[in-house]
C-alpha cells in the first residue's frame, strides 16, 4: 500500500474516532448543563493576589521572549559564526508572511482594488485596533502592531491564569499560564499577527461567562467573532454557562423541572448568546460594502489561498503524504509533520481529559479543532492550535506532582526552541 492510500485509510479512521467522540460529548454537553447540580468539591487553594499573579506573568513573559531571542541568536551563530548583524536580521524576521498584510491594512484600511483587495480575508478586529492606536498616538503601524500583540498576550496570560484557577486553584492557573507563555508557537503572539488579540477576547468571553456576567461575555464573544471566524465558537461555552445558570437558579427553589421549563431555558439562552455573531456580521457587511457580496472573502480564500472547507480525514491524508514527500525538507519539519502530530494528539488529549474539564470547554475544543484543521490546504495548523484556549487547562491538569509538570514544561520549551528556529529564524512555518 502506498503512502497516499495509507493516509486515506488512516484519515477515515481518524474521522470515525472524532465522530464517535463528538457524538459521545453532545448529550453530555446538554445533560451536564440542564441536569441536577452536584455539590461542588471546594478548591483547596485560595486565589493568588493580583500582585503575585502579575509578577509571575511578567517573569514568564520575559523568560519566554528571551528564549526565543536566544534560539534565534544560536541559529545566527551556527549559520554565520558572527552575531554582529543579528539584531537587524531578527527584526526582519519579526514580519513574516501575513504580517506585511496586516501592516498594510493598519496603514491603509481595506480596499477593493489591486493586490491589497485580497487582504479582506484577514478579519478586522486586530488591524482596526492597531489602526486606532496609530491614529490616536501617531506611532507607526509597526509599533502599534507589536504593542497591541504583546499587550494582548500579557492580558491573555492573566485571564488564562484566572480562568484555570476557578476549577483547579492557583497551581492549575499558574501551570496553564506557563504553558501558554512557552507554547511552541508563542512567538506568533508577539509579532504582527492576530493570535494574541483573538485569544484574549476569547478568554475574556469565557471568563465572564464563568463569573455569570453574561453581558460582558457576549460582548467579548462578538469581538472574537470579529477577529476570527472561529470566534463564533465562543458561543458554545457561553451557552453552556447560560444553561447552567438557569439550572442553578431553579435548584435554589428545589422544585421539579418540567419539559416546558427546559425548552424555555434553551430558548432564552439561545437569544442571549446570539449577539456573539455581531462581530462576524460586521465583517460580512464589510465584504458587502467593498465587493457587493457578503461572502466574497471565501472567493479569495479559494482562488488565492486554495482553501475550502474539507474534513479531517482529507487533511490527515495530504499532511501525512507531504510529511515525507514534500520537495522542501524544512517544510516537512516545520509544517507537515507538526500538523500530522496535532491531528492525532489533540483529539487524544480531549478524549483523555474530557471528564475532568468543563463540558463547555470540551465542546469548544472539539469544534475549534475540527474547523481549524479541516481546510483543503492547511499550512498553519500549529499556529491555529495555539489559540485553542481549552487545551491549556487540560494539559495543566495532567501532572500530579511538581516534577511531572517540570518535565512537561521542559518538553514544551524544547518544542518552542524547535519551532522558533525553523519558523521564526528560517521562515519555514506559516
Amino acid at each position: 500500500m502506498d503512502l497516499d492510500a495509507l493516509g486515506r485509510w488512516l484519515g477515515w479512521l481518524l474521522m470515525a474516532g472524532y465522530a464517535a467522540l463528538t457524538l459521545t460529548e453532545l448529550p453530555r454537553y446538554f445533560k451536564s448543563a440542564l441536569g441536577p447540580i452536584a455539590e461542588a468539591t471546594p478548591v483547596a487553594q485560595a486565589p493568588v493576589t493580583w500582585r503575585r499573579l502579575l509578577c509571575e506573568l511578567l517573569i514568564a513573559f520575559i523568560a519566554s521572549r528571551l528564549l526565543v531571542v536566544l534560539v534565534c541568536a544560536t541559529g545566527c551563530w551556527i549559520q554565520t559564526k558572527d552575531l554582529s548583524g543579528f539584531f537587524g536580521a531578527l527584526w526582519e524576521n519579526l514580519f513574516p508572511w501575513d504580517a506585511h498584510h496586516y501592516l498594510d491594512i493598519i496603514d491603509n484600511g481595506y480596499v477593493a482594488t489591486g493586490e491589497a483587495r485580497l487582504f479582506i480575508v484577514f478579519f478586522p478586529f486586530y488591524p482596526m485596533v492597531c489602526r486606532c492606536l496609530t491614529l490616536m498616538t501617531g506611532i507607526s503601524a509597526t509599533a502599534a502592531a507589536l504593542i497591541v500583540s504583546n499587550a494582548a498576550l500579557l492580558g491573555g496570560g492573566a485571564v488564562m491564569y484566572r480562568l484555570a484557577e476557578i476549577d483547579g486553584g492557583a497551581t492549575q492557573g499558574r501551570r496553564a499560564m506557563l504553558l501558554l507563555m512557552f507554547c511552541p508557537m508563542t512567538y506568533f503572539f508577539s509579532i504582527a499577527y492576530s493570535e494574541s488579540t483573538f485569544l484574549l477576547v476569547t478568554l475574556l468571553a469565557v471568563y465572564f461567562s464563568r463569573k455569570r456576567r453574561f453581558g460582558l461575555a457576549v460582548l467579548f464573544g462578538a469581538l472574537a467573532s470579529g477577529a476570527r471566524l472561529l470566534g463564533m465558537a465562543t458561543a458554545i461555552p457561553i451557552f453552556w454557562e447560560l444553561l447552567r445558570s438557569q439550572r442553578e437558579r431553579h435548584d435554589d427553589g428545589k422544585g421539579p423541572v418540567t419539559g416546558g421549563e427546559y425548552a424555555r431555558w434553551i430558548a432564552v439562552s439561545l437569544l442571549k448568546v446570539l449577539p456573539v455573531s455581531l462581530g462576524f456580521l460586521g465583517y460580512l457587511s464589510l465584504n458587502w460594502h467593498l465587493f457587493g457580496s457578503a461572502t466574497h472573502f471565501m472567493v479569495f480564500q479559494r482562488e488565492h489561498w486554495y482553501q475550502e472547507f474539507g474534513h479531517l480525514g482529507n487533511t490527515f491524508q495530504y499532511c501525512l503524504y507531504n510529511s515525507v514527500d514534500y520537495d522542501d525538507f524544512l517544510y516537512q519539519l516545520g509544517v507537515w509533520r507538526p500538523q500530522v502530530l496535532l491531528l492525532v494528539a489533540v483529539p487524544l488529549l480531549i478524549w483523555w481529559r474530557r471528564k475532568r474539564a468543563r463540558p463547555g470547554d470540551v465542546a469548544y475544543a472539539l469544534v475549534y479543532h475540527y474547523v481549524s484543521f479541516a481546510p483543503t490546504w492547511l499550512l498553519s495548523g500549529p499556529r491555529y492550535a495555539s489559540c485553542n484556549y481549552a487545551l491549556y487547562p487540560m494539559l495543566a491538569g495532567i501532572p500530579k506532582r511538581r516534577w511531572g509538570f517540570a518535565v512537561m514544561l521542559a518538553l514544551e520549551c524544547a518544542a518552542l526552541a524547535y519551532m522558533t528556529w525553523i519558523g521564526l529564524w528560517l521562515g519555514k512555518v506559516y
